[in-house]
């Protein structure tokens, strides 16, 4: 036997607190910025965020919160109108990043927040810079340099160097970020005078936690995601060393090939900004290439240029489009998991759960602009009331664990333990997933009511493409319903032991038995039985946020000693 245990660290749960917060004003403020294209949409949320973040360092001081937020209010704000890897889901990761290491530079006091303000409003700077550079490629560091040089000389301004320039840019974002922190500063302080008689007016509710990464229609593949790697390569490598007309015409059809696959691509090209955009590179680009020139005012060489940087651009835009799809693949997630990210999936899920609530009781844009500094006091005081409802959603969950290779026996020795179990007077609910042979080969599955013997027919290895699959089985709709009737919470209510045969690669996916083990996790009474297969057991502990388990290897332990030893304890 193996005992499992794993903690979820307190700093996730304030993390998905404060990230969730974040996340709620990115999209409300964001969405609202969206529709009336307001200038400067970028830098004001950066203000927001920053004095958000300042905020809550007067109240929580753990080492790494701020970085954990940002990381979910990142993906968090990936469900509203936006870019995915180039947009603001990137801008507000580097935000939190760049001030959770001013604050570690300068400490968590009013300097260290000072610092940390100038540094992630900055950022803005800095990821508006990067993003251009990744699009359109360095020819435009030269077009934007011959341009300045040529308004400065329009406005007689020729001893204001480029430099200078921006230096003078970058005070102004200083300022900014200064402001913000010292907003922050006075909130903080003002959300602590108030917190001892702070009483929420509503009450907070969670929905259920939904997986908002893997949304898409398709089926996601690891084998495309790479396609998708290498296709943008190699446009790029043509545009730059080969062939303007072979990149364009390889462009053209990859993004319709694109476009069909992945109808969130479309969006972009239905923008009328984004052709805009490339349109005016292009024709800056023909014009400023080599400076400007009265006689000939467009060069060839500018014009191949501008079309170089507008080919890169619809391939970067189209095709990291698809990679954000193909990256919610599950085999992904399972393997994040598998490399210690459960903590920050279970915050995530956390977040995402707290976000209906904040969406409807959160002040209105127009409100938050008016007076920021009292709708983030406001968040502030919600902030604790949510941790509470977060610590205790995410109470200790406990299962047995039946381990053990593929068909090696794992339901018989489920089924055994049953008996012994009800032969001890306990009440044990569920279902067993009984295998036919054909040929010496697995043919087929049933379900099996462990309290009344009724069976149906789960899954066979022959099928049609209206089944769903898993591996070479489809599986029969009629069989899944029939399991989850089993595991309804009404008709186990009164169980001492909910066995669940068995949980595996359906499960990981989201599918299959996945909703009734959430939903049946909330419970206390009864302690679920899991058959799962010996290499997917802590991909399956981690899907789940169990924290606590026995694991009984079906090879290594005996039905009578397990339960003598163990589960008469648990």
């Amino acid at each position: 036997m193996e005992i499992y245990k794993k903690e979820f660290k307190d700093i996730w749960l304030k993390a998905s607190v404060l990230g969730s917060l974040w996340g709620s004003i990115e999209i409300i403020i964001g969405s609202f910025f969206h529709n009336i294209r307001m200038p400067l949409a970028g830098t004001i949320l950066a203000v927001l965020g920053i004095s958000l973040l300042v905020a809550f360092g007067q109240t929580w001081k753990d080492k790494g919160l701020f970085w954990r937020a940002g990381l979910i209010a990142a993906v968090m704000k990936s469900v509203s109108p936006s870019a995915i890897l180039f947009g603001p889901m990137t801008g507000i990761l580097f935000e939190a990043l760049l001030f959770e290491f001013a604050v570690f530079l300068f400490g968590r006091n009013n300097i260290g927040y000072l610092m940390g303000g100038i540094f992630a409003l900055y950022s803005v700077v800095i990821h508006k810079i990067f993003a251009l550079l990744i699009l359109y490629g360095l020819d435009l560091v030269r077009i934007t340099e011959n341009l300045y040089h040529f308004i400065i000389k329009q406005l007689k301004f020729q001893e204001l160097t480029f430099f200078e320039a921006f230096f003078i840019l970058s005070l102004f974002y200083v300022v900014l970020g200064l402001i913000a922190s010292i907003s922050g500063i006075i909130i903080g302080n003002q959300a602590l005078r108030m917190k001892a008689d702070n009483k929420p007016k509503n009450k907070i509710f969670l929905e259920d936690d939904k997986d908002k990464i893997n949304t898409e229609d398709h089926k996601s593949s690891l084998i495309l995601l790479f396609s998708h790697l290498a296709f943008i390569i190699t446009v790029l490598a043509i545009t730059n060393m080969i062939s303007v007309e072979i990149a364009f015409i390889l462009a053209i059809i990859y993004s319709g090939l694109t476009i069909y696959k992945y109808k969130r691509a479309l969006r972009y090209f239905k923008k009328p900004g984004f052709w805009f955009q490339i349109g005016i590179f292009i024709l800056i680009s023909a014009i400023f290439y080599d400076g400007f020139n009265q006689d000939t005012y467009f060069t060839n060489a500018g014009l191949i240029s501008g079309l170089k940087m507008g080919i890169r651009a619809i391939t970067i835009v189209i095709g990291f489009s698809a990679i954000s799809s193909e990256l919610r693949n599950p085999f992904v997630k399972a393997l994040l998991y598998r490399k210690g990210f459960w903590q920050f999936y279970t915050a995530l899920g956390l977040s995402f759960s707290v976000l209906p609530y904040l969406m409807k009781h959160s002040a209105s844009p127009k409100i938050i602009l008016k007076s920021p500094l009292k709708a983030l006091v406001k968040n502030i005081l919600d902030a604790e009331i949510i941790l509470e409802e977060f610590k205790s959603k995410k109470k200790e969950k406990k299962v047995i664990i039946i381990r053990g290779v593929r068909h090696g026996g794992k339901s018989t020795f489920a089924e055994n333990l049953v008996r012994t179990l009800k032969q001890n007077n306990k009440k044990v609910f569920g279902f067993l997933a009984k295998g036919t042979f054909k040929n010496n080969i697995r043919a087929e599955f049933f379900l099996e009511n462990i309290n009344t013997g009724e069976k149906k027919l789960l899954c066979k290895a022959e099928g049609n493409e209206e089944q769903k699959k898993v591996g070479r089985f489809y599986f029969n709709e009629k069989g899944l319903e029939f399991g989850k009737k089993i595991l309804a919470t009404n008709n186990v209510k009164d169980a001492d032991y909910i066995l669940i045969d068995e949980v595996g690669p359906f499960e990981l996916k989201g599918k299959g038995w996945s909703k009734s083990i959430e939903q049946l996790s909330e419970i206390e009474t009864h302690t679920m039985i899991w058959v799962v297969r010996k290499s997917l057991v802590y991909d399956i502990l981690r899907r789940f946020g169990i924290t606590h388990a026995l694991i009984f290897d079906i090879e290594k332990d005996d039905v009578k000693d397990v339960f003598k030893k163990y589960i008469s304890t648990y």
